[in-house]
């Protein structure tokens, strides 16, 4: 070696143990993660039901006369997608570290799907509005190549790797704890 180099440092060849708390700690964010995700799409949901009741737009504060307040709770939604998108890339990155489903196409899935269902359930309830229609079907076609995407992947799944199903019950079930999570909290705000 050369007098200006430093010296490689020391490195034993043997492969270390594996580190099991670095794969729980993955474990517990992903769970954890999937759960914000249930608890943000309920109030997003929720958030946008009660701005769609009182006619899809409102105010509040500014220097302007506001002639919609917004509903209580309707805060949620400004807080409840940065959230949730923030946690579907870090829980689909911890969830890759343990061999666990992506958590954004689940988000994409839910969120767009839901969010067309409130769409096309307000476009009939005084009568008939052909813009929540289009805004339904809009939503629901960018809903539907996340949950082509699910759907072939739980074949795929269900034929060769029937115990990776377990994955899909547990992330069921967090995001209807976070859901009823998201509910609880959304009430307590309005």
């Amino acid at each position: 070696m050369s007098d200006w180099l430093p010296e490689p440092p020391e490195v034993d060849p043997r492969p270390g143990p594996a580190a099991p708390q670095a794969s729980l700690r993955n474990l517990l964010v992903a769970l954890v993660c999937i759960t914000v995700i249930g608890m943000c799409l309920a109030w997003a949901y929720l958030a946008m039901r009660a701005v769609m009741a009182v006619g899809g737009s409102c105010g509040s504060g500014g220097p302007y006369e506001v002639s919609t307040p917004c509903p209580d709770g309707s805060w949620l939604l400004a807080i409840g997608i940065p959230v949730m998108v923030v946690a579907a890339l870090a829980g689909s990155g911890f969830a890759a570290e343990v061999g666990a489903p992506n958590q954004l196409i689940i988000l994409w899935g839910v969120l767009f799907g839901s969010l067309g269902w409130n769409f096309f359930e307000f476009a009939f309830t005084d009568g008939f509005a052909f813009s929540l229609v289009v805004c339904g079907v809009i939503f629901w076609g960018m809903a539907l190549p996340a949950w082509t995407g699910m759907g072939r992947t739980f074949v795929r799944l269900a034929r060769t790797q029937p115990r990776a199903l377990g994955w899909w019950a547990v992330y069921a079930v967090l995001l209807l704890c976070g859901g009823f999570l998201g509910v609880a909290v959304y009430a307590a705000a309005s």
